[in-house]
């Protein structure tokens, strides 16, 4: 195109490369000659120059909402595969059914760690006990313990207590005078534990122990 003075400008998407710092080589100092001598395309580059600025101020500012068509300068600047990738990166978790894969993700996840740190706990543990001779048997962790006193009083319903080795009770109650059996309905931690039974008059009459361990 000539101007009103005689001088060949350059083309617009010759200056946009060279505001873009993209134009070839070769082409570069015949740009740079044209524009000491050209004003109005050194304007051109000016508002070039200022409209990338103001379209990498609005991207960091404002998100897309849409995909966006380009025009020929913003896909030369940006590239369209960058604008794709954000767009699809700031409006994946609105499409339900990703959202929704995402979430199933995270939650099979969060059990999967869930049951390599907490150790395995069986739902039932049992017990048949006689009065405290040698070694305390012993059960792994479980959500129930049940308890039978093998050699307790038969015929009368007696008080009797489960106790941790510091001497907290986890239990009381009375013992069944029938199957002479306890249930503990709650899970106990590792360590040791004494079964007590009491007469009417809250004598001492039989001590059992037994053991819970991390892992048989």
């Amino acid at each position: 195109m000539i101007g009103v003075v005689g001088i060949l400008h350059q083309t617009d998407e010759r200056l946009e490369l060279y505001a873009l710092g993209r134009l070839p080589e070769p082409w570069v100092a015949e740009v740079e000659e044209h524009l000491l001598v050209c004003a109005a395309c050194q304007e051109r580059v000016d508002d070039l120059e200022a409209y990338a600025l103001a379209m990498r101020q609005a991207i960091y500012t404002e998100p897309a909402k849409s995909p966006l068509r380009l025009s020929w300068f913003e896909q030369s600047w940006f590239g369209q595969s960058w604008f794709e990738q954000s767009w699809f990166q700031r409006s994946w978790l609105k499409i339900p059914v990703l959202a929704w894969a995402g979430g199933l993700a995270s939650i099979l996840f969060a059990v999967a760690l869930y049951l390599q740190l907490v150790p395995h706990l069986a739902p039932f543990a049992s017990l048949q006990l006689t009065a405290m001779r040698g070694a305390m048997p012993a059960v792994g962790l479980s959500r129930e313990t049940d308890i039978t006193l093998a050699d307790a009083p038969s015929g009368a319903a007696l008080r009797s207590e489960v106790v941790d080795a510091t001497g907290n009770t986890v239990w009381s109650g009375v013992l069944d005078p029938r199957t002479h059996r306890i249930a503990l309905t709650r899970q106990l931690d590792p360590g040791n534990y004494f079964v007590r039974l009491f007469d009417d008059d809250s004598k001492l009459l039989h001590e059992y122990g037994f053991q819970v361990r991390g892992s048989l």
